[in-house]
């Protein structure tokens, strides 16, 4: 089994060198480089990760936090691309990822990652209302992003979208299409993401000079049953709306099929429009109209700040805002005459 002192020897360098190149400092000649890649391939060496990480108080991974159901998590492709986005960043790093589904027990699990010294770093993967990981993070001072808007803490790293912008946008196209009973479905208020998306859809009504009907607004989880759950009540109104905001797209797929079920023709009796423009977007019947949030630019905009913080503890907390875009399909029509 090859040394690092094997690797050193072919490649006519130092051990040291060898390791600061393991290591991935800047400072080494290319050159000095190629001939240590060269001797590391031919040799088949393999670094001792456990022990280098003894030397360097480096592990080599980062975490990954969901707080979700493990079905919830995996049902969602948004998680999934963000998740892609992480991983791809990560291999381009030699960093390994590791994930956690774990609700309920989010500051035990942290704890142990973090006194543990199992991780690096840790990527939160959904920004909630109150949140006390971010308080843990604070007084631990471990390197953390978020993924999400930070309620009431802009202390913290993190990465998202302008939700509020979006959505007002999102309901503003719906309006320019004639729609003004137009009702928003979201997931659990507990989450930043349904605050500034419910505030971006009555922020567009303000600025039209329509009042909010707050039978039109209806929160549940971000699943396709609540999408379901919501239309359907919604469609049962003696005024239904003409046209439904629906913060996620699973959410949406959902309400088109409560819409089909209940006669409800998408979109000559009702529009929908979605947010993060997941695959199946594009195949659903009608192909539905949506928010494009990039999911795998968020992944990696996460990971690259969790880097650049796990190598500089002190610097600034930054933000990262990713812009998002209306897709038009099929889904979203003028609005229907009224009998």
């Amino acid at each position: 089994m090859s040394t690092i002192k094997d690797v050193a020897k072919m490649a006519q360098v130092s051990t040291t060198t060898v390791s600061r190149y393991l290591n991935e400092f800047p400072n080494i000649r290319p050159e000095t480089r190629e001939r240590i890649a060269s001797a590391i391939s031919v040799l088949n060496y393999r670094a001792n990760v456990a022990a280098r990480g003894l030397v360097t108080k480096s592990t080599r991974t980062i975490g990954v936090v969901a707080s979700t159901d493990v079905d919830d998590f995996f049902d969602n492709p948004f998680f999934m691309h963000v998740l892609k986005g992480i991983s791809r960043a990560a291999v381009q790093r030699r960093y390994d990822v590791l994930l956690s589904t774990v609700t309920g027990k989010e500051g035990e699990l942290l704890s142990n990652w973090i006194h543990g010294h199992r991780v690096d770093g840790i990527v939160l993967m959904k920004s909630r209302v109150d949140d006390p990981t971010l308080k843990m993070f604070a007084c631990e001072r471990f390197p953390a992003v978020l993924l999400g808007r930070p309620h009431g803490n802009e202390q913290v790293d993190y990465v998202d979208n302008d939700n509020v912008e979006a959505a007002l946008r999102a309901t503003q196209y719906l309006i320019e299409l004639g729609h003004l009973d137009i009702a928003f479905i979201g997931g659990s208020r507990e989450m930043v993401v349904t605050e500034d998306r419910l505030k971006g859809y009555r922020e567009a009504l303000r600025q039209a000079a329509e009042p909010v009907h707050e039978e039109y607004v209806k929160v549940g989880q971000y699943a396709k049953q609540t999408g379901y759950d919501l239309c359907s009540q919604l469609l049962r109104l003696r005024r239904p709306p003409t046209a439904i905001v629906a913060s996620d797209d699973i959410i949406a797929t959902g309400a088109l099929q409560a819409a089909h079920q209940l006669g409800c023709k998408v979109p000559q009796d009702l529009s929908i429009i979605g947010f993060n423009d997941i695959p199946a977007s594009e195949f659903t019947i009608p192909p539905l109209s949506t928010v494009r949030v990039h999911m795998e630019r968020l992944g990696d905009g996460v990971a690259q700040l969790l880097f650049d913080r796990v190598q500089d503890p002190q610097q600034p907390a930054r933000h990262l805002i990713i812009k998002t875009e209306i897709v038009v399909r099929n889904s979203t029509t003028i609005v229907p005459r009224r009998s």
